[in-house]
Protein backbone atom coordinates (compact mmCIF):
# COMPACT_ATOMS: atom_id res chain seq x y z
CA UNK A 1 0.00 0.00 0.00
CA UNK A 2 1.26 3.53 -0.76
CA UNK A 3 2.41 5.48 2.27
CA UNK A 4 0.50 8.57 1.06
CA UNK A 5 -2.76 8.95 -0.87
CA UNK A 6 -2.12 12.22 -2.70
CA UNK A 7 0.93 13.83 -4.29
CA UNK A 8 0.70 17.52 -5.29
CA UNK A 9 3.48 18.68 -7.61
CA UNK A 10 4.43 22.13 -8.87
CA UNK A 11 5.39 22.25 -12.55
CA UNK A 12 7.95 24.94 -13.44
CA UNK A 13 11.18 24.37 -11.56
CA UNK A 14 9.93 21.17 -9.91
CA UNK A 15 8.43 18.56 -12.23
CA UNK A 16 9.69 20.19 -15.43
CA UNK A 17 13.43 20.45 -15.98
CA UNK A 18 15.33 23.61 -16.94
CA UNK A 19 14.39 23.03 -20.58
CA UNK A 20 10.71 23.04 -19.51
CA UNK A 21 10.42 19.36 -20.42
CA UNK A 22 9.04 16.26 -18.71
CA UNK A 23 11.84 13.77 -18.13
CA UNK A 24 11.40 10.07 -18.76
CA UNK A 25 12.29 9.29 -15.15
CA UNK A 26 9.69 11.63 -13.66
CA UNK A 27 7.04 10.52 -16.13
CA UNK A 28 7.57 6.85 -15.36
CA UNK A 29 7.60 7.48 -11.60
CA UNK A 30 4.30 9.35 -11.78
CA UNK A 31 2.80 6.47 -13.75
CA UNK A 32 3.92 4.03 -11.04
CA UNK A 33 2.42 6.23 -8.32
CA UNK A 34 -0.88 6.52 -10.20
CA UNK A 35 -0.97 2.77 -10.81
CA UNK A 36 -0.45 2.25 -7.08
CA UNK A 37 -3.55 4.33 -6.33
CA UNK A 38 -1.92 7.65 -5.46
CA UNK A 39 -3.83 10.73 -6.65
CA UNK A 40 -1.21 12.81 -8.47
CA UNK A 41 -2.33 16.45 -8.63
CA UNK A 42 -0.60 19.22 -10.57
CA UNK A 43 -0.36 22.53 -8.68
CA UNK A 44 0.90 25.33 -10.89
CA UNK A 45 0.84 29.04 -11.65
CA UNK A 46 -0.06 28.11 -15.23
CA UNK A 47 -3.60 28.66 -16.46
CA UNK A 48 -5.86 25.64 -16.95
CA UNK A 49 -5.36 25.18 -20.69
CA UNK A 50 -1.59 25.03 -20.39
CA UNK A 51 -1.60 22.88 -17.25
CA UNK A 52 -4.02 20.46 -18.91
CA UNK A 53 -1.50 19.73 -21.65
CA UNK A 54 0.99 18.43 -19.09
CA UNK A 55 -1.75 16.56 -17.26
CA UNK A 56 -2.76 14.84 -20.49
CA UNK A 57 0.82 13.82 -21.25
CA UNK A 58 0.97 12.18 -17.83
CA UNK A 59 -2.41 10.48 -18.24
CA UNK A 60 -3.81 12.05 -15.06
CA UNK A 61 -7.52 12.08 -14.21
CA UNK A 62 -7.31 14.18 -11.03
CA UNK A 63 -8.34 17.83 -10.51
CA UNK A 64 -5.79 20.47 -11.52
CA UNK A 65 -4.73 23.33 -9.25
CA UNK A 66 -4.01 26.17 -11.67
CA UNK A 67 -3.39 29.92 -11.68
CA UNK A 68 -1.46 29.64 -8.39
CA UNK A 69 -4.52 28.30 -6.59
CA UNK A 70 -7.03 30.81 -7.96
CA UNK A 71 -8.77 27.94 -9.73
CA UNK A 72 -9.25 24.22 -9.31
CA UNK A 73 -10.65 22.49 -12.38
CA UNK A 74 -11.71 18.98 -13.22
CA UNK A 75 -10.17 17.41 -16.29
CA UNK A 76 -13.24 18.34 -18.35
CA UNK A 77 -12.76 22.00 -17.42
CA UNK A 78 -15.62 22.19 -14.95
CA UNK A 79 -14.86 24.39 -11.96
CA UNK A 80 -14.33 23.20 -8.39
CA UNK A 81 -12.89 26.48 -7.08
CA UNK A 82 -12.87 29.93 -8.68
CA UNK A 83 -11.39 33.01 -6.98
CA UNK A 84 -11.36 36.06 -9.29
CA UNK A 85 -8.87 38.90 -9.11
CA UNK A 86 -10.04 42.37 -8.08
CA UNK A 87 -11.12 44.01 -11.34
CA UNK A 88 -9.99 47.53 -10.46
CA UNK A 89 -6.52 46.41 -9.45
CA UNK A 90 -6.19 44.25 -12.56
CA UNK A 91 -7.18 47.12 -14.82
CA UNK A 92 -4.74 49.59 -13.26
CA UNK A 93 -1.77 47.21 -13.26
CA UNK A 94 -2.40 45.82 -16.75
CA UNK A 95 -2.94 49.29 -18.24
CA UNK A 96 0.28 50.52 -16.63
CA UNK A 97 2.05 47.44 -17.92
CA UNK A 98 0.72 48.02 -21.43
CA UNK A 99 1.89 51.63 -21.33
CA UNK A 100 5.39 50.57 -20.23
CA UNK A 101 5.83 47.54 -22.48
CA UNK A 102 5.84 44.91 -19.73
CA UNK A 103 5.99 41.20 -20.51
CA UNK A 104 2.71 39.93 -19.07
CA UNK A 105 0.15 37.16 -19.05
CA UNK A 106 -3.44 38.08 -18.18
CA UNK A 107 -5.86 35.19 -17.63
CA UNK A 108 -9.57 35.78 -18.22
CA UNK A 109 -11.55 32.56 -17.84
CA UNK A 110 -10.31 30.08 -20.44
CA UNK A 111 -8.28 32.67 -22.37
CA UNK A 112 -4.84 34.01 -21.48
CA UNK A 113 -3.43 37.06 -23.27
CA UNK A 114 0.31 37.42 -23.47
CA UNK A 115 2.97 39.89 -24.47
CA UNK A 116 6.60 38.78 -24.52
CA UNK A 117 9.75 40.07 -26.18
CA UNK A 118 10.49 38.98 -29.76
CA UNK A 119 11.82 35.45 -30.08
CA UNK A 120 9.99 34.19 -26.98
CA UNK A 121 6.51 33.75 -28.46
CA UNK A 122 6.19 30.18 -29.83
CA UNK A 123 5.17 29.66 -33.44
CA UNK A 124 2.30 27.44 -32.34
CA UNK A 125 0.38 28.83 -29.40
CA UNK A 126 -1.12 26.44 -26.83
CA UNK A 127 -4.89 26.34 -26.61
CA UNK A 128 -6.39 29.40 -24.96
CA UNK A 129 -3.25 31.53 -25.39
CA UNK A 130 -3.44 34.67 -27.51
CA UNK A 131 -0.96 37.43 -28.25
CA UNK A 132 -2.18 40.96 -27.44
CA UNK A 133 -0.19 44.16 -27.79
CA UNK A 134 -2.50 45.81 -25.23
CA UNK A 135 -4.03 43.35 -22.80
CA UNK A 136 -6.09 46.08 -21.14
CA UNK A 137 -8.21 46.23 -24.30
CA UNK A 138 -9.51 42.73 -23.49
CA UNK A 139 -10.33 43.08 -19.78
CA UNK A 140 -14.06 43.44 -20.46
CA UNK A 141 -14.15 40.03 -22.15
CA UNK A 142 -14.22 38.09 -18.88
CA UNK A 143 -13.40 38.04 -15.19
CA UNK A 144 -9.67 38.41 -14.50
CA UNK A 145 -8.20 35.49 -12.60
CA UNK A 146 -4.48 36.23 -12.51
CA UNK A 147 -1.94 38.64 -13.94
CA UNK A 148 1.64 37.40 -14.28
CA UNK A 149 4.51 39.79 -14.95
CA UNK A 150 7.83 38.39 -16.20
CA UNK A 151 10.39 41.17 -16.26
CA UNK A 152 12.69 41.93 -13.34
CA UNK A 153 12.45 45.72 -13.46
CA UNK A 154 8.67 45.44 -13.79
CA UNK A 155 8.50 42.98 -10.88
CA UNK A 156 10.35 45.50 -8.70
CA UNK A 157 8.00 48.27 -9.79
CA UNK A 158 4.95 46.17 -8.97
CA UNK A 159 6.36 45.66 -5.48
CA UNK A 160 6.98 49.36 -4.98
CA UNK A 161 4.03 50.93 -6.78
CA UNK A 162 1.09 48.52 -6.56
CA UNK A 163 1.66 46.03 -3.74
CA UNK A 164 1.29 48.64 -0.96
CA UNK A 165 -1.81 50.13 -2.58
CA UNK A 166 -3.68 46.85 -3.09
CA UNK A 167 -2.28 44.75 -0.24
CA UNK A 168 -5.76 44.23 1.23
CA UNK A 169 -7.36 43.19 -2.07
CA UNK A 170 -4.67 41.34 -4.01
CA UNK A 171 -2.18 38.60 -3.24
CA UNK A 172 1.20 39.47 -4.73
CA UNK A 173 3.30 36.31 -5.06
CA UNK A 174 6.90 37.22 -5.86
CA UNK A 175 8.93 34.34 -7.26
CA UNK A 176 12.67 34.12 -7.85
CA UNK A 177 13.25 30.55 -9.08
CA UNK A 178 16.88 29.55 -9.47
CA UNK A 179 17.94 29.69 -13.10
CA UNK A 180 14.61 31.09 -14.30
CA UNK A 181 13.28 34.65 -14.74
CA UNK A 182 11.85 36.39 -11.69
CA UNK A 183 8.11 36.96 -11.88
CA UNK A 184 5.12 38.08 -9.84
CA UNK A 185 1.59 36.70 -9.84
CA UNK A 186 -1.37 38.89 -8.86
CA UNK A 187 -4.39 36.97 -7.59
CA UNK A 188 -7.29 36.94 -5.16
CA UNK A 189 -6.06 37.15 -1.51
CA UNK A 190 -7.53 33.68 -0.85
CA UNK A 191 -5.86 32.22 -3.93
CA UNK A 192 -2.92 30.12 -2.84
CA UNK A 193 -1.90 26.58 -3.53
CA UNK A 194 -2.44 25.49 0.07
CA UNK A 195 -6.11 26.55 0.05
CA UNK A 196 -6.60 24.91 -3.33
CA UNK A 197 -4.97 21.70 -2.13
CA UNK A 198 -7.22 21.73 0.92
CA UNK A 199 -10.22 21.87 -1.42
CA UNK A 200 -8.87 19.02 -3.55
CA UNK A 201 -8.36 16.94 -0.41
CA UNK A 202 -12.00 17.53 0.52
CA UNK A 203 -13.14 16.56 -2.97
CA UNK A 204 -11.12 13.33 -2.92
CA UNK A 205 -11.66 12.44 0.73
CA UNK A 206 -7.97 12.65 1.64
CA UNK A 207 -6.68 13.96 4.98
CA UNK A 208 -3.88 16.58 4.90
CA UNK A 209 -1.53 14.21 6.71
CA UNK A 210 -2.00 11.73 3.85
CA UNK A 211 -0.57 14.17 1.30
CA UNK A 212 2.86 14.96 -0.10
CA UNK A 213 3.57 18.32 -1.74
CA UNK A 214 6.60 19.24 -3.85
CA UNK A 215 7.69 22.70 -4.97
CA UNK A 216 10.53 25.10 -5.58
CA UNK A 217 9.31 28.68 -5.12
CA UNK A 218 7.82 31.02 -2.54
CA UNK A 219 4.32 30.40 -3.89
CA UNK A 220 4.76 26.74 -2.88
CA UNK A 221 5.71 27.36 0.75
CA UNK A 222 2.19 27.31 2.23
CA UNK A 223 1.41 24.14 0.27
CA UNK A 224 4.55 22.48 1.65
CA UNK A 225 3.49 23.46 5.17
CA UNK A 226 -0.07 22.21 4.64
CA UNK A 227 0.87 18.76 3.40
CA UNK A 228 1.75 15.89 5.67
CA UNK A 229 5.12 15.82 3.93
CA UNK A 230 6.55 18.89 2.22
CA UNK A 231 9.50 18.39 -0.13
CA UNK A 232 11.54 21.10 -1.86
CA UNK A 233 13.77 20.37 -4.82
CA UNK A 234 17.45 21.25 -4.50
CA UNK A 235 17.21 24.17 -6.93
CA UNK A 236 14.78 25.95 -4.58
CA UNK A 237 15.77 29.19 -2.80
CA UNK A 238 16.90 28.70 0.79
CA UNK A 239 13.67 30.10 2.24
CA UNK A 240 11.71 27.35 0.50
CA UNK A 241 14.09 24.63 1.65
CA UNK A 242 13.76 25.83 5.24
CA UNK A 243 10.02 25.18 5.17
CA UNK A 244 10.35 21.70 3.68
CA UNK A 245 10.77 18.53 5.69
CA UNK A 246 13.04 17.08 3.01
CA UNK A 247 15.07 18.33 0.06
CA UNK A 248 15.02 16.23 -3.11
CA UNK A 249 17.48 16.32 -6.01
CA UNK A 250 16.96 19.21 -8.42
CA UNK A 251 14.45 19.43 -11.23
CA UNK A 252 17.27 18.48 -13.61
CA UNK A 253 18.03 15.36 -11.57
CA UNK A 254 14.55 13.79 -11.51
CA UNK A 255 13.82 15.01 -8.00
CA UNK A 256 10.15 14.07 -8.33
CA UNK A 257 11.04 10.48 -9.24
CA UNK A 258 13.43 10.33 -6.28
CA UNK A 259 10.72 11.53 -3.87
CA UNK A 260 8.11 9.13 -5.23
CA UNK A 261 10.46 6.18 -4.84
CA UNK A 262 11.68 7.19 -1.38
CA UNK A 263 8.48 8.40 0.27
CA UNK A 264 5.35 7.62 -1.76
CA UNK A 265 5.42 4.04 -3.04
Amino acid sequence: MPRYKLLAIDLDGTLLNSAMKLSKGNTEAIARASDAGVAVVLATSRWFGLAKRTSDRLGLTTPIICSNGAEVRNQDGSTILHLPLDTGAAREVVTWGDDHGWEMFTTLGDVTYMKMRPGIVPERLPGGLRVAERQSDHLDEGTPITVQIWQEDAVREVGERFAPKYADRVRFSFNAPVGLPHYVVLANPEAEKANALRRVCQELGVAPEETVAMGDSESDIEMLRFAGLGIAVRNSPDEVKRDALHVAPSNDEDGVAWAIQKFVI
